[in-house]
């Protein structure tokens, strides 16, 4: 080894030990400068309400057709896509390399989580021949759906998970990771795979008592987020029934 490559892979050692260094500095010192917060009442939003944190890598596109509740949390290298309207509830998390896209309508109820890179699509070109596909291409040779996709209060996505237009997750429901969903799924109940299926019930009385108990101590928020699923979803009845979510278990 020449005296010059020696010298070389000393700095090399040195420059990442001194990076190594800065990190545990910021982790270990509170008062060390962490990069800033997105300011939500700053970006142009349809509405935002309080304590929202968006953290700074985070891509917003159409923010005039976003609407945000209280209580929420974006995470970096989260994209929130151009949407006909995009709504975002209280108590809503969205983690790390999410993505809600596809150009259609998206509503998220309120305590509702998506876990690290979650896809919900609200679009799609038509991949079986109805046209050319991807944004390159003049619009008038295209066929692309604009959908929808409504996530039910207290339900989640595991990690990775893909959520397909037109599609609805019932009230109470949580997906497991790498699932993918590509039918409405009914309320309370636990689902994974591909295509999603149901693999036993959810109970429902201990999160609706730990609801109760949160809002006691926060108060009502300003506004709820608890429509119901958009009606050109055309769900079936059981979706609306009462839930038999074996709360015993």
């Amino acid at each position: 080894m020449t005296a010059s490559s020696r010298h070389s892979k000393t700095d090399a050692t040195r420059s990442q030990t001194g990076r190594v260094c800065v990190l545990q500095r910021c982790l270990l010192e509170p008062t060390m400068p962490l990069p800033d917060l997105m300011d939500p009442h700053r970006l142009g939003l349809a509405s935002c309400g309080e304590n929202v944190i968006i953290r700074p890598t985070v891509r917003i596109v159409r923010p005039e057709r976003i609407h945000i509740g209280s209580h929420v949390m974006i995470d970096d290298f989260v994209f929130l896509g151009g949407h006909e309207e995009l709504v975002i509830g209280n108590h809503v998390h969205i983690g790390c390399h999410t993505a809600l896209i596809g150009g259609g309508w998206c509503y998220v109820s309120d305590f509702f989580g998506l876990s690290s890179g979650v896809r919900v699509l609200t679009g799609s070109d038509d991949f079986l021949g109805g046209g050319l596909t991807n944004p390159t291409i003049p619009a008038d040779l295209r066929h692309v759906h604009r959908g929808r996709v409504w996530l039910g209060a207290h339900g989640g996505l595991g990690a990775n998970s893909v959520v397909f237009p037109d599609v609805a997750i019932g009230e109470g429901s949580t997906v497991a990771a790498g699932s993918v969903v590509s039918k409405s799924l009914p309320p309370w109940g636990v689902y994974g795979g591909n295509p999603a299926r149901r693999i036993k019930p959810r109970p429902s009385a201990h999160i609706a008592a730990g609801e109760k108990r949160l809002l006691e101590r926060e108060g009502q928020p300003a506004r709820l987020f608890r429509a119901p699923p958009y009606p050109e979803l055309n769900l079936p009845q059981e979706f609306f029934l009462p839930s038999s979510s074996g709360d015993a278990e």
